[in-house]
């Protein structure tokens, strides 16, 4: 396969795609924090229907974008969105959206999306233009396209930790400046310079970002920022220490601000401590520890010191303990060694770097203690000892993925194959603690002891009761109570529950279940009632899901899952599951599908409607039937799009799990199959035929349910090898399906070009409107029925795009059929 030199449009799509893809990275990241979770979600997905729209302005002003100054108009629409890039992140960080859907909330919204929607629209047209004049080199600008999209999703990780997510969107304008030169190059002096210009500003604008903050997170979730002790992104957070108030004295005593204290505190306690705040949402504590932990008495009075009342631990646990709070409770009720496992590396950072002093050196190699950087399933699961405890105390995000948002409720720690884990690297005597909220009603620990007692079902356990006691809070806020559920691989004795019931009394705490809570007479409530014979027709009746999550379907989160809601909605099947209500997160989810679907509808619809595919558009050998095949073809690059994007979503969460860190899924799955996508593009140049094509696209097929059946198992064979092996391993299942999904885009453009270059800039609409549909629908069949489900979805797109390529076969040799027999008719000869 011989690779020519890269000509100016190959290096101006590359910057483009580069840059687009970077920006559509960013900006999620950059929702995470400003939005709510849910808002990120639907504002990045509905914004990239304008990359779309570009495909269809390219279509229905293709009169205005002529060959003679294509080059020029390209330059122009690069810089614009270079500008426009800008633009959209500043009113991103400064414009205040809070959660309640008042009208000024909803017209600020709009706001947003519409802004940031324009530099999606400029490079989809961009990109649509060069593919509609350079349809002939459709693989190699395709090949290029995704090229550059692959080392968007590269830089990404690195731009963000060094620079920021905000400072990180300035590359994406320099990029864009950077295709406006190319393509200005010897065809425009003044716009060249203007370009050139452009770069340099974009270039010290960086450089002055980096030094005063001025593009940075303003406000966030309806809120003016506090100013913080220290501030710092990376590819999943923005972490940031607070003090509470004033003064702004670190070491200044203030009250103990944590949910789960006991209203038997003094009132008057005060002590040092800093908030350690995730996304401007979630966040945890920073004690100021001298080395002396009874001063830290008051810990003992937190409803998740409850493991610690019955015993102490030899050989302690615990996952995600971000500023410390648990560490220290364990080091002051006499349990050790520690070890923590922590996934944010800037946690780790400002603990070990300027907070060390504060924290008395808690994770600096303090005696007893350990803290290491992994995901807590991964470090399980390449750990060889036994520990005594094992514990996790509100171990959550509601930050949006980098991939969009598509792990919108997805944790892989609150699954049965995770509380499997646990349990099996427990000692004989050892105890898992698990700490969640406890509204009314109580969904979260409810579903924690479903998990608990199908993952000790699994290990033969009889009587799963007799192993499970579930404390509270009793504050004045009912809405703000925090449950401390513990798991205990032998059972209780009656000792350990006499301590944990005469703790739970001085705390005035409630206890809300323990295994002798009968012979006491005590009861009965919703735990018993989940906890009796009667366990399955419980959770089946239950107005809430609070039925055990698998790994094929993580979210424990999605306590009303949309089928059953549908369901009962249009009165196919009436359930009290169904009358729930929707969290906002999936209400967000279904609003983006239904808007994603009729704008797909639309950017079918519209050409037709405007008359840009009549008949008379086509080569006149396919002009009887150009309706047809012009709605054949765009449905054909519907199904691509709808095809590769589901792949990809279905892939990131299934390899989640696997690769041991949610970053790692991401860069491996989408670098991966961008550039093995990329390769297949290069070598589609050899199949110009739509028989070849079909080939391509049944082996395309028939790998997808190869892997629907074998992933699963080979993946689970190399689970335990280590960190390098199983991204490899990755990579090596992703490339072939990147090279085949490569190909049917590019050739499908080249031969759809053959009968009307219109055709070109419409099938690009398309492909991007039913990517971004696809990918809220693989989203909803993955979370209602389970990644296994939602792998199909891309194996059903690909073969009825298989089926519509036979089908414009057939079409063309009847055409030609009647061509022939109408030459003939005429007496005429038919050129060789």
């Amino acid at each position: 396969m011989r690779f020519n030199k890269p000509t100016r449009l190959d290096a101006g799509i590359f910057l483009v795609s580069f840059a687009v893809l970077l920006l559509e990275l960013l900006l999620t990241r950059i929702f995470s924090v400003t939005l709510f979770y849910h808002l990120s979600f639907m504002v990045v997905s509905l914004a990239m229907l304008g990359f779309a729209a570009g495909g269809l302005a390219a279509n229905l002003w293709s009169n205005r974008f002529r060959e003679s100054a294509l080059l020029g108009q390209l330059s122009v629409l690069s810089l614009l969105f270079a500008l426009t890039t800008l633009v959209a992140v500043f009113v991103a960080l400064r414009v205040s959206v809070s959660l309640y859907p008042t009208r000024g909330n909803l017209v600020r919204l709009a706001f947003i999306y519409l802004v940031c929607v324009v530099p999606f629209f400029l490079s989809g047209l961009v990109i649509a233009l060069l593919m509609a004049h350079r349809a002939e080199r459709a693989n190699r600008l395709y090949f290029f396209d995704l090229f550059g999209a692959a080392f968007g999703c590269l830089a990404f990780i690195p731009l963000t930790n060094l620079l920021g997510a905000p400072t990180a969107v300035l590359i994406g304008s320099v990029a864009g400046a950077g295709a406006a030169i190319v393509f200005a190059k010897d065809d425009s002096r003044p716009l060249f310079r203007a370009s050139c210009l452009a770069l340099v500003l974009f270039l010290l604008a960086i450089v002055a970002n980096a030094r005063w903050n001025f593009l940075d997170v303003k406000v966030a979730k309806g809120r003016q920022q506090p100013p913080t002790l220290a501030t710092k992104w990376n590819s999943f957070s923005r972490v940031e220490v607070e003090t509470l108030g004033q003064p702004a004295d670190m070491w200044a005593p203030r009250p103990p601000h944590h949910a789960g204290l006991s209203t038997t505190l003094d009132p008057n306690f005060r002590t040092p401590e800093l908030y350690l705040r995730y996304d401007a949402g979630a966040a945890t504590t920073i004690l100021g520890f001298d080395g002396d932990v009874n001063r830290l008495s008051f810990l003992g009075y937190d409803v998740t010191s409850a493991p610690y009342q019955m015993r102490r631990y030899n050989n302690v646990l615990i996952l995600g303990p971000g500023g410390g709070r648990d560490v220290l409770t364990a080091l002051l009720l006499g349990s050790g060694p520690i070890t923590g496992v922590e996934i944010n590396p800037v946690t780790l950072d400002l603990m070990r770097g300027k907070f060390r002093s504060f924290n008395g050196g808690l994770y600096n190699g303090y005696p007893g203690v350990n803290i290491v950087h992994d995901e807590g399933r991964s470090f399980l699961r390449n750990a060889s000892e036994q520990y005594d405890l094992i514990q996790a105390s509100l171990v959550d995000t509601w930050a949006a993925s980098t991939a969009g948002a598509y792990a919108l409720t997805e944790n892989n720690l609150y699954t049965v194959e995770a509380f499997e884990e646990h349990l099996k690297h427990l000692t004989p005597n050892g105890v898992i603690a698990f700490s969640r909220w406890f509204p009314s009603p109580p969904v979260e620990p409810l579903r924690v002891v479903t998990l608990a007692v199908e993952a000790l079902r699994r290990q033969n356990v009889t009587d799963p009761a007799k192993h499970i006691f579930v404390v509270r809070t009793n504050g004045p806020d009912p809405r703000r109570a925090l449950s401390t559920i513990l798991i205990k691989q032998s059972g209780f004795n009656a000792e350990e529950l006499t301590r944990l019931r005469a703790w739970s009394d001085r705390m005035n705490f409630v206890v809300s279940y323990s295994p002798d809570d009968r012979s006491r007479g005590i009861g009965p409530n919703e735990f018993h009632e989940l906890l009796s014979p009667g366990y399955e027709r419980f959770v089946a009746n239950y107005p809430f899901d609070i039925s055990a999550v698998h790994d094929d379907r993580p979210f424990f989160f999605d306590r009303v899952p949309l089928a059953p809601w549908l369901a009962h909605r249009i009165g196919v099947a009436k359930s009290r599951l169904g009358e729930g209500s929707l969290t906002l997160g999936v209400e967000t989810l279904l609003a983006s599908l239904i808007i994603s679907a009729f704008c797909t509808v639309l950017l079918l619809v519209v050409p037709m409607v405007v008359g840009s595919y009549r008949g008379s558009r086509m080569k006149p050998q396919y002009a009887g039937s150009g309706r047809a095949r012009s709605l054949t073809w765009a449905l054909y690059f519907s199904g691509l799009g709808l095809g590769f994007i589901s792949v990809e979503i279905v892939m990131i969460q299934r390899l989640n799990l696997f690769l041991g860190y949610p970053v790692y899924s991401l860069s491996v799955v989408l670098f991966t199959l961008l550039i093995s996508s990329s390769v297949g593009s290069l070598a589609s140049a050899k199949w110009n035929g739509a028989f070849r094509l079909s080939i391509s696209l049944a082996a395309l097929c028939a790998l997808l349910a190869a892997y629907s059946i074998w992933l699963q198992p080979v993946l689970n064979a190399t689970l335990g090898a280590r960190t390098p092996v199983r991204i490899l391993t990755a990579a090596g299942l992703l490339a072939p399906l990147g090279v085949l999904m490569g190909i049917p885009f590019p050739t499908g453009m080249r031969l759809a070009s053959r009968e009307a270059r219109n055709l070109v800039s419409w099938a690009w609409a398309v492909n991007g409107g039913s990517s971004v549909f696809g990918a809220s629908l693989a989203m909803v069949i993955s979370m209602t029925y389970g990644f296994s489900a939602g792998s199909l979805v891309g194996l059903a797109a690909y073969s009825i795009t298989l089926i519509l390529i036979i089908v414009l076969t057939r079409l063309q040799a009847r055409v030609l059929t009647a061509d022939v027999e109408g030459t003939r008719a005429h007496g005429s000869r038919l050129p060789a």
